[in-house]
């Protein structure tokens, strides 16, 4: 195959500004930190675009940044082409299971009003409609809750509009959902129009967000995205997010993001590999504490059909860890801990984002209690939210070497691995986690 030509051939190879006002334009426009996805693929997206543009008129790499600066369409391509789809349906199935139960005991506690979920950014849709299909399966009716999904991506809402999906949409042992809500179709699968319609698709970008065009949501999910964002990008981003969160409300992020939501202050709602969030001061109580309401969620609710999707045992039966203590404000001052209560002081410590008093609690309770895997991974959680890798992986893999099954320092672990580019080893991770799943831990 033969060479493109280098996109800065026209332009001055030595031209200071070069691919980097284009990094710069991507910043500002869509909050992309080109370090997370490598400087080359930025400027293979600049190459790719400028020839296509350059094809249809002659011009510099200079014109065409006055192209891609003064045309919105010229900007929506190139953003197209920075922009690389990576979903697939019930990704982190433990969250789509923690947010059917969260949303029921939401229409028990508010029958009158329907629940409102935020799918964003949304991708190509697998993500919104798996919480459809979630939502339905639980028994919520389709007009009991509404589902808003956006996205910066005109190409990938045309996909999810569309509602057609090939093999790679669908990954896992766990399909049978697919022989419910689809019908082969075109050498892939269609989704039912019943599921297709719950969803709202419009095209937004989170940094230009007007919070205030929305009605605020009970749920929003808001997956592996800030990780391709800077510090000041992340914390933009999360102002946005807290403006559309409702009272009450939880924020679903990806594995890889935990410790940034616990380091602005957040607080874990405490669902095994769920990886959602709530404000400190807005958690009245743990509703995964085995107190269920035995009473449908409203009179309209139907029994789940007879071949419904039925959720693991371990992610729908009440969790065996005792409900955590209620988070103070960072104002209030702790009180010291029993001995017996080293660890659980040392997460509520983390919990209200006393990192480093979190850290010598925990490495407190590990010199007295060395073979603690779940020690290691609050440790480990720590780590990450100071921002230091390496030795967030020191402390999961020792938590792992304590207890090989520990699903969230499999997680974790792999999430790392995903960032450090070592995608295999992230899939044997999370393999060793699914099957996990059935463990008594």
């Amino acid at each position: 195959m033969s060479a493109l030509p280098h996109p800065f051939d026209d332009a001055g190879r030595d031209e200071p500004s070069g691919v980097g006002r284009f990094i710069e334009l991507l910043h500002r426009t869509i909050g992309l930190d080109a370090e997370s996805i490598g400087a080359n693929a930025v400027s293979r997206a600049v190459h790719e675009r400028y020839h296509a543009w350059r094809g249809k008129q002659s011009g510099t790499l200079d014109d065409y940044y006055c192209a891609v600066t003064q045309d919105p369409a010229r900007m929506q391509e190139l953003i197209e082409a920075v922009v690389v789809p990576e979903t697939w349906f019930f990704r982190d199935p433990e969250a789509f299971a923690a947010l059917a139960r969260l949303a029921r005991v939401r229409l028990h506690e508010r029958p009158a009003k329907p629940v409102r979920v935020l799918s964003a950014p949304c991708s190509t849709g697998e993500e919104a409609y798996s919480i459809a299909m979630a939502l339905i399966e639980a028994g919520v009716p389709a007009d009991r809750f509404t589902i808003d999904a956006i996205d910066v991506s005109e190409r990938a809402l045309a996909v999810a509009r569309r509602a057609h999906y090939g093999r790679n949409a669908f990954r896992g042992r766990m399909l049978e959902f697919r022989d419910r809500h689809f019908r082969a179709a075109d050498g892939g699968w269609q989704l039912d129009a019943a599921v297709a319609q719950c969803v709202r698709f419009s095209q937004a970008n989170l940094l230009q967000l007007d919070t205030h065009a929305f009605e605020r949501f009970d749920f929003i999910l808001c997956r592996n995205v800030l990780i391709y964002f800077d510090r000041d990008t992340q914390c933009a981003v999360l102002r946005v997010l807290d403006g559309l969160l409702a009272d009450g409300g939880t924020l679903f992020v990806g594995p890889a993001e935990t410790g940034l939501l616990m380091r602005e202050g957040m607080s874990s709602a405490n669902i095994p590999l769920a990886f959602a969030f709530n404000r400190p001061e807005r958690v009245i109580a743990n509703v995964f504490n085995g107190a269920w309401p035995a009473v449908p969620v409203a009179a309209s609710l139907k029994p789940a059909a007879k071949n419904a999707f039925v959720l693991p045992a371990w992610a729908s039966a009440p969790l065996a860890r005792p409900a955590p203590p209620v988070i103070k404000p960072l104002a209030e001052k702790l009180v010291p801990p029993a001995p017996a209560d080293g660890l659980a002081h040392a997460r509520t410590l983390a919990d209200a984002g006393q990192l480093d008093a979190a850290a010598n609690a925990a490495r407190a309770y590990v010199s007295t209690y060395p073979s603690d895997a779940d020690a290691y991974y609050l440790l480990g959680v720590i780590a990450d939210a100071r921002g230091d890798r390496q030795e967030s992986r020191g402390h999961y893999r020792r938590a792992l070497y304590l207890d090989p099954a520990h699903r969230e320092a499999l997680t974790h672990l792999a999430a790392l691995l995903t960032l450090d580019g070592d995608e295999s080893g992230a899939r044997l991770l999370i393999a060793r986690a699914e099957r996990s799943t059935g463990s008594t831990r």
